[in-house]
């Protein structure tokens, strides 16, 4: 089942978070660091702020992703950043990323978003595989878009239009 997370889903959420930060640190700007200092609440408040999908098998998160503003203006309304997006190390290779990619396509062009994009880092060959295949196409490359203790990561800027 594909779902919007709230505030109940909180501690799943952070279950899978700090996984996914935890053991692929080099996907996600967010450092599992700074991601336990955040409080309950405002982890609880950031669900209800944005529209965070959610897979579940039974009552267990197995996957995320989230669709955030580009930027908070009229002139890019049209466009939404794919976010936070993961599926659990143990659930990897059995569709349920094409699933939720899917699903979040979906509801960014429900919700009337014309565009879709996302950064992705460029060693991470499976994700970039996977958004390929959805239709997403490569514009642009980042040099050093986030600095790690293990050092740079260059990211790789993807667009899936939605209208055409």
């Amino acid at each position: 089942m594909i779902r919007d997370l709230g505030p109940c889903d909180l501690s799943e959420w952070r279950r899978i978070r700090t996984e996914g930060l935890r053991l692929f640190p080099e996907a996600f700007l967010t450092t599992l660091r700074e991601e336990l200092a955040r409080s309950d609440e405002e982890v609880a408040k950031s669900l209800v702020g944005r529209l965070v999908l959610g897979v579940f098998e039974d009552d267990r998160l197995v996957g995320t992703a989230a669709l955030d503003p580009v930027v908070e203006a009229t002139a890019t309304a049209h466009r939404v950043m794919l976010n936070a997006f993961y599926v659990s190390a143990q659930r990897h290779g059995t569709g349920i990323g094409a699933r939720l990619l899917g699903a979040a396509l979906d509801r960014a062009a429900a919700d009337g978003k014309l565009q879709v994009e996302l950064f992705v880092a460029a060693q991470n060959a499976p994700a970039i595989r996977l958004y390929e295949k959805h239709g997403f196409v490569r514009h642009g490359f980042l040099p050093r878009a986030a600095r790690l203790e293990s050092g740079f990561v260059d990211d790789l800027y993807y667009v899936r239009q939605l209208d055409g």
